[in-house]
């Protein structure tokens, strides 16, 4: 089985390639990545499983001699490509949509030209906006470039399976815990983060606000779950997250490791006291579930950081600039 992952280099992405081989333990696979290296990191192809065979594309999804010679003689194509940071979403909203959302329409086409079988797209739970929590069944509300971007994307992949591709679209929750690429800007992450190096979590409002999480080890196995169980997952939309979890379930989670975790408040930004749930009972009556609990997922990164025992200086972004 020939399979390409697209984002191969970025934070699932360097975690699934690992996982991959003993996710389709029956099945003789060759692993094709795909990644420009801007969001993704080279590190993510050092030290992968010595008894699969991986090969390296460099380049952007958006140009199509790239998707051509990537897909080349492809049956599956795992679709973690994308611009995920929030800042750059509001920066450049044009780019945003270029990437994640013409960017995979581009690659369905692709997808559909090469006689690619099956199309797993890595969306977002961002796509339903505030509320919830929400099952598949109900409305979106996308709010910001890169929530809109996603569910564009998710459009064209239902067209795509209109057009013969077999497609599963996973919403997935924040990802977090470690992985040999780790991305810090998202609550969860750099909660453990500042936590693990001795400086103090900054909670804007009561903490009552909510966001659907998934472990990394979850959200690699999801993926290889659908890969694996094509036909109960064919042509369907499933939430996949690991729990909805309130910043103050973050800060609980972050003192079961860090009893002595320090905890500041402020009122500052208005945006993170939205709140965002998801209901996954369609994915578990299909069989998967998460495994990962949040304290363990968030020890990890602690444990990592165990050296670390005063207040620490590393980073000079400032606490502001923490997106919930």
């Amino acid at each position: 089985m020939r399979i390409l992952v697209t984002g191969g280099c970025g934070y699932i992405g360097s975690q699934f390639l690992r996982d991959l081989p003993g996710l389709l333990k029956d099945t003789e696979l060759k692993i094709r990545v795909l990644d420009n290296l801007q969001e993704g990191r080279p590190e993510a192809l050092m030290g992968l499983p010595d008894d699969t065979t991986y090969e390296f594309v460099e380049g952007d999804i958006l140009d199509p001699s790239v998707q051509r010679a990537a897909l080349r003689d492809v049956d599956s194509v795992v679709h973690l490509a994308a611009i995920v940071r929030t800042p750059l979403s509001f920066d450049d909203p044009t780019w945003v949509d270029q990437v994640n959302h013409w960017g995979t329409t581009h690659l369905l086409e692709a997808c559909l030209k090469e006689d690619v079988q099956d199309f797993v797209f890595a969306s977002s739970a961002a796509v339903y906006g505030p509320g919830g929590a929400y099952d598949e069944d109900d409305a979106c509300d996308p709010m910001g470039a890169y929530a809109t971007s996603k569910h564009d994307a998710e459009k064209a992949v239902r067209s795509a399976a209109r057009r013969g591709l077999r497609t599963t679209i996973l919403r997935l929750g924040t990802a977090y815990g470690w992985a040999p690429v780790t991305r810090y800007e998202a609550v969860a992450n750099r909660f453990a983060f500042l936590a693990g190096t001795g400086r103090p979590l900054t909670v804007f409002g009561d903490g009552s606000q909510k966001r659907p999480f998934i472990h990394i080890q979850d959200a690699s196995e999801v993926l290889g779950w659908a890969l694996s169980n094509r036909e109960e997952t064919k042509n369907c939309t499933l939430n996949a997250i690991g729990q909805n979890a309130s910043v103050t379930d973050l800060v609980h989670a972050i003192r079961q490791n860090n009893p002595d975790a320090d905890v500041r408040r402020t009122e500052q930004d208005v945006r993170t006291h939205l709140s965002f749930e998801l209901d996954d009972q369609a994915i578990r009556s299909l069989g998967w579930s998460p495994s990962v609990h949040l304290a363990d997922g968030l020890g990890e990164i602690i444990d990592r950081l165990s050296g670390f025992s005063a207040p620490t200086h590393l980073s000079k972004k400032p606490l502001e600039d923490l997106n919930v």
